[in-house]
């Protein structure tokens, strides 16, 4: 855009003056004033010659020439933007609501990092980090669509960081919490629907809102297949039902109320929170404490690898696209190896210590068989030692023959051998 000074003639016959020039390649438009208020051609020359020399001396600051745009219009403009495309508006536009009534309508260029960092650290103190880092995504992205959109220059909460938290949380259940929990989820009389739910998640690895969003179109109980398309990487994803999952289906198919899997019997879809009433009951009833309905999607995963499943096998199953989200299960792997390892040592040590009992006996029947064959004063002939070998027992050639004449008996040759000292 060209540098100069032009003018708008509007609709009742007063013309407005307005500047144009450049500042850190960014093209600028800045109005001057009408006529009919005392402004001339003039006028905005001098506007534009003042403009240039605070350029040129450094002195000038863009954000006091705009027209201050106020919170509550990028608040408007991000409702009507995010709502369009982003898959979690649904949750998402609460937060941006709490923005909404935080800054209200102060000034863009006006809200600083200062108070950013403020509105974190007091979250800090009341919400769990997790939950706060949710929300400063937010208003991140609001300010980077209102940087985009030229509604102000910077975005004051690009250097805000986010809490420190660790996210690869891995609580499951273990086998007897798991039966306890689906008793319990078969006696909440009024959520019937809750077994067949959480039978599902745990035998399919599905997250809380892809089983509520689940369609019966996209269930195949004659090839066992459930396929959907991922909440959060919006691949295709085939799911294989097994017979537990399969008798879930089955039930819920005979109490179907609508195009969804879950459902009312009056037609309304089985909401999330909903969901997380009856579950957080039914986990109090079961005795089971720190744990969400999440956790039961680890609980599918934890219990596949310590039944020997590889990890890229269960990275496939549970629709992650790269190998860096299972490797959270490979802790559970090695355990579950070395505590394999550590039966199969015992299992060989009791073995031993069976065969050394065995084998350290010698029957009195052949005790009698050598004594009668060998000579009253043992220290004139040849010292006979029997030394372990293994198993059974071995013994000079010549004792042999006559402890098999004497008695009839047959030695065993395995495990033990004859050491004779000449003297």
């Amino acid at each position: 855009m060209a540098k100069g000074i032009y003018e708008r003639e509007g609709k009742n016959g007063d013309v407005t003056y307005y500047i144009r020039y450049q500042f850190q390649g960014t093209d600028i438009k800045e109005r001057v004033g009408r006529k009919s208020r005392g402004f001339t051609r003039e006028t905005a020359k001098e506007a534009l010659k003042s403009r240039l020399g605070d350029i040129a001396r450094g002195q000038f600051n863009l954000e006091k020439t705009r027209k201050p745009v106020p919170f509550s219009k990028l608040v408007e403009r991000y409702r009507e933007f995010a709502s369009s495309y982003k898959r979690g508006w649904e949750t998402e536009k609460y937060i941006v609501e709490e923005f909404a009534s935080l800054f209200g309508d102060t000034p863009l260029a006006q809200i600083t990092t200062w108070q950013i960092e403020k509105w974190k650290a007091e979250g800090g103190k009341r919400l769990n980090p997790v939950t706060v880092n949710r929300r400063l995504t937010v208003i991140k992205h609001m300010f980077k669509q209102a940087v985009e959109w030229d509604l102000v220059k910077s975005n004051p909460a690009t250097s805000v960081k986010r809490f420190t938290v660790n996210s690869e949380r891995t609580r499951f259940l273990t086998q007897h919490e798991i039966q306890t929990l689906l008793e319990t989820c078969e006696k909440q009389i009024t959520s019937p629907w809750l077994l067949p739910l959480v039978t599902l998640a745990l035998n399919t690895g599905m997250r809380q809102g892809e089983l509520l969003r689940l369609k019966w179109e996209n269930v195949d109980l004659e090839r066992g297949s459930i396929t959907i398309i991922q909440s959060k990487t919006l691949r295709r994803k085939t799911i294989a039902i097994n017979e537990p999952a399969g008798e879930a289906l089955n039930w819920l198919q005979e109490n179907r109320y609508g195009e969804l899997l879950l459902m009312w019997p009056w037609g309304d879809p089985i909401g999330k929170v909903t969901v997380y009433d009856a579950f957080k009951k039914a986990c109090s009833t079961a005795g089971i404490s720190d744990f969400r309905f999440h956790d039961l999607r680890h609980t599918f995963a934890s219990h596949l690898v310590m039944a020997g499943v590889d990890l890229v096998t269960v990275k496939e199953l549970l629709g992650h696209k790269t190998i860096n989200m299972t490797n959270r299960y490979t802790h559970l792997a090695q355990e579950h190896k070395a505590q394999a390892v550590a039966k199969l040592g015992e299992r060989i040590q009791g073995e031993r210590n069976a065969t050394e009992s065995q084998s350290g006996s010698v029957s009195e029947e052949l005790k009698q068989a050598i004594n009668a064959v060998l000579p009253p004063n043992v220290a004139q002939n040849r010292n006979i030692f029997l030394v372990r070998r293994g198993r059974g027992l071995g013994i000079s050639n010549e004792i042999k023959q006559k402890v098999e004449a004497a008695s009839g008996f047959e030695p065993l040759h395995r495990g033990f051998a004859d050491l004779s000292l000449n003297h």
